[in-house]
């Protein structure tokens, strides 16, 4: 599993995201002897961000912590400092990575599965549930080998549209980097890349609950497409066209009031190239274009840059953008 993976699914459970079923998984797959140096230091990574000042109540969390685990302080002095570990010892009470191994739950194993798609590519994949999934370019989804009963859970970084099995038992939900989209049934695309200045959660049909950090959850409706701005935190619902949404399926690429950078950092995915921008183009102006299927990077690039102004010179798998 690749250590960023690694990083998001000790995060996303050190900050307490996963429901208490998957939770259980988690933590089996935590105590495995498999990349524990990487958990460690994902964990210590997530530890050393937080500004949490210890009182009483954190000590006596760590005091049981240590009673349950048969773990004391002396073992901590080559991890992170006693009093830095103990500051934030009521978050990981349910974790015991240092625990070697010893834990409560003895229920059969459930892998967890990656699936990761290089740029220029795209992939289809079923999950357990028989609901399909189509991955973009420089995507990756995780999910379980099986699902909860009550609930499906799947983590995605990068693009990806879903057309869920409908099971009012079980709701389908997504987790991504600040988002999450809870459903029953539906057919619907999040576009939650890291690097990108936006997360997108657009609706083709049925219905999704959508939660971004700790604001309200929003209601979509068919052809509603929400975007979270990650730099103000500012949250936009409007009406689209969701075949425009979609047409990356089909090998189009539609920019709607899009930056330079996301439309660069959308073509090194597509095309499975290095984009290095060295034009001035101001960073506020916003571009709307559409191209058709299979046009290729250098017809692609000439159009773009009588639209927005710039030369480029290309050198295999890089293009560099420079001042005309």
């Amino acid at each position: 599993m690749k250590k960023s993976n690694i990083s998001k699914i000790i995060k996303m459970f050190l900050s307490a995201r996963f429901p208490s079923e998957t939770e259980e998984k988690v933590q089996k797959w935590i105590i495995k002897d498999k990349n524990q140096q990487a958990k460690a230091k994902a964990s210590l990574d997530f530890w050393n961000e937080l500004d949490v000042e210890a009182d009483s109540n954190t000590y006596a969390s760590l005091e049981r912590v240590n009673l349950r685990t048969g773990y004391n302080k002396e073992h901590l002095t080559n991890i992170v400092s006693y009093q830095k570990f103990a500051r934030i010892a009521a978050v990981i009470i349910p974790l015991f990575l240092f625990a070697g191994g010893m834990f409560y739950y003895l229920s059969p194993q459930n892998e967890m599965i990656e699936v990761s798609v290089a740029y220029g590519e795209q992939k289809r994949l079923i999950l357990p549930d028989s609901s399909e999934v189509w991955l973009n370019a420089g995507s990756t989804i995780l999910y379980p080998e099986t699902f909860a009963k009550d609930k499906r859970l799947v983590m995605l970084d990068g693009e990806a549209y879903f057309s869920i099995k409908k099971d009012t038992a079980s709701p389908f939900i997504v987790e991504a980097s600040q988002l999450s989209v809870k459903v029953l049934g539906t057919r619907f695309n999040v576009k939650a890349y890291p690097n990108d200045e936006k997360i997108t959660t657009t609706l083709t049909s049925g219905k999704v609950e959508v939660s971004v950090q700790s604001q309200p959850p929003h209601i979509l409706k068919p052809n509603e497409q929400l975007t979270y701005d990650k730099k103000s935190s500012d949250i936009h619902i409007s009406m689209i066209d969701t075949n425009d949404t979609n047409c990356w399926m089909v090998g189009k690429l539609v920019f709607t009031n899009a930056s330079v950078g996301e439309i660069f950092r959308t073509l090194e995915r597509h095309y499975n190239t290095t984009i290095d921008n060295t034009a001035t183009i101001p960073t506020s102006k916003r571009y709307t274009v559409k191209f058709l299927k299979d046009e290729s990077l250098d017809e692609i690039l000439n159009i773009l840059k009588d639209i927005i102004g710039f030369d480029y010179q290309q050198y295999e798998k890089k293009i560099v953008i420079t001042q005309p």
